[in-house]
């Protein structure tokens, strides 16, 4: 697996069994493709935790988090438009880190990402479970799971196709809601009942930090593991179509859209109900709305929201096979795992992925009422593990870049080195502070006892782990 170069870039890979990555992937597929690896339950359902955090202080952390998500994706844009390949930043982390941390990153990755997709899912039975209460949580996790893998079958193009649709629905539906809370803050729809004014709503009910710093702080990992998923940005530019051109586009759109929507969404959620009513089992955007004289309107988002979390399930899944794969290709996984199809899918590396997710489902089989607290924390603290080794290898390698490959360093992190020693600082922070919180020490413990594991199993076993002479790093 070498680093490419423009001329790679236009051809299809092709590896020992003759089969090659598909690259269909266009600019604004990639954009609705990185909505939906990042738009999910973190918003729709986990920000319910964050706001009984931290009160309206949140409105700021997502702000802040924002933030931090375009730096980060951008500072992964950087690698990946320079020198786009299978198993995106993992390639980079190998060239400055060497072989230890490049296993010991794609393992939590891909582990991250199991996870991810079990919350997705809990989250998606939770939010069914509000038409059909007598379904217990795990039948309906079980059911959206073979979707969700049925759909990893299908070619390239037909996955960015399907995702796209997806994506743009809940994109759509978010975007109306914030369009629909400004017509209601500006009394121009009418409400279930009087909304006292923004002055009174936000800092009315206990003050602008409610419970205190010190239960507002914990809530961080939450935040950020609602913009966690920028991953599948660098994952598909070995499947994008000019990955030079398509890549820089699609994160500046992703980018705005997310920012307006995260914050947007949030300000709206929090000028339209009061901090304390928010459950940790019915989104915040469902307990928004019923504030709206709209028929069915909460209904209507209740299936939108059902959307949006298979979309970034879906979106997770696709991340996560690709580095599956690409652990196989570098000898650091079952090397069945690194064989494509004829029509250039790693299903072998889809059925593995799929194994371990039925396993997580039970889970939400023993613990229903917690399981979703758990995976979020435990996948926020696994996602922003990863965000710290994307900048660390950022950092390490823009000097290689500009030494050797000078000409392909067209999109550049901003503010560089600071801005990553930035994210660098908070996201530790964040995942120093994450155990404080009440309900997120087993999450944080899962979190953590993950990145142990990989370290353990890198110290076992990397004397006989030997990659193969094609995928190297030139």
């Amino acid at each position: 697996m070498g680093i490419k170069t423009p001329g790679h870039t236009r051809t299809h890979k092709r590896h020992a069994s003759g089969h090659a990555f598909q690259k269909d992937l266009t600019a604004p597929t990639l954009t609705l493709l990185t909505i939906g690896g990042v738009m999910g339950s973190g918003l729709f359902m986990a920000s319910g935790l964050a706001i009984s955090h931290a009160g309206p202080l949140v409105i700021l952390m997502y702000g802040l988090g924002a933030v931090l998500m375009w730096l980060e994706i951008n500072a992964l844009g950087e690698m990946t438009i320079a020198t786009p390949a299978p198993g995106s930043f993992l390639v980079y982390t190998r060239k400055v880190l060497g072989p230890g941390w490049t296993f010991v990153s794609g393992w939590i990755f891909w582990f991250s990402s199991v996870l991810t997709m079990s919350s997705e899912v809990t989250a998606a039975a939770l939010f069914t479970r509000l038409w059909f209460p007598a379904i217990p949580l795990w039948a309906w996790a079980l059911a959206y799971s073979a979707l969700i893998v049925g759909i990893n079958f299908v070619s390239v193009r037909g996955f960015g196709t399907i995702e796209s649709i997806m994506a743009g629905v809940k994109t759509l539906a978010v975007l109306g809601f914030i369009g629909l809370g400004v017509l209601i803050l500006f009394h121009i729809m009418p409400t279930t009942q009087p909304l006292p004014s923004l002055l009174h709503m936000l800092p009315g009910h206990g003050g602008f930090v409610p419970l205190g710093w010190y239960h507002a702080l914990p809530g961080m990992i939450l935040v950020l593991f609602a913009y966690a998923g920028t991953g599948v940005i660098g994952l598909a530019g070995a499947e994008a179509k000019n990955p030079h051109k398509t890549l820089g586009k699609a994160i500046r759109t992703s980018s705005i859209l997310l920012i307006v929507m995260f914050v947007g969404g949030i300000f709206i959620v929090l000028a339209l109900t009061p901090w304390s009513r928010q459950s940790d089992a019915v989104s915040p955007f469902i307990v928004a709305l019923r504030t709206s004289t709209l028929p069915y309107a909460s209904a209507l988002m209740n299936l939108v929201l059902l959307f949006a979390v298979l979309s970034t399930m879906n979106a997770a899944l696709y991340s996560n096979v690709r580095v599956l794969y690409s652990l196989a290709r570098q000898g650091e996984a079952p090397q069945g795992l690194g064989k494509l199809s004829k029509k250039g899918l790693p299903t072998r590396a889809i059925w593995a992925s799929a194994a371990l997710l039925a396993l997580t489902i039970l889970l939400a089989y023993v613990l229903p009422k917690k399981a979703y607290a758990y995976l979020v924390t435990a996948t926020g603290f696994q996602a922003m593990f990863i965000w710290l080794m994307v900048l660390l290898t950022e950092r390490l390698y823009r000097p290689y870049l500009k030494k050797h490959l000078p000409d392909q360093l067209t999109h550049k992190l901003a503010g560089f080195p600071y801005t990553t020693y930035f994210v660098m600082a908070v996201v530790i922070a964040a995942m120093a502070a994450s155990p404080l919180a009440k309900g997120e020490l087993v999450g944080a413990i899962i979190g953590f006892g993950g990145i142990v594991v990989a370290l353990i199993a890198w110290i076992t076993l990397r004397h006989r782990i030997r990659p193969p002479a094609s995928s190297s790093l030139k």
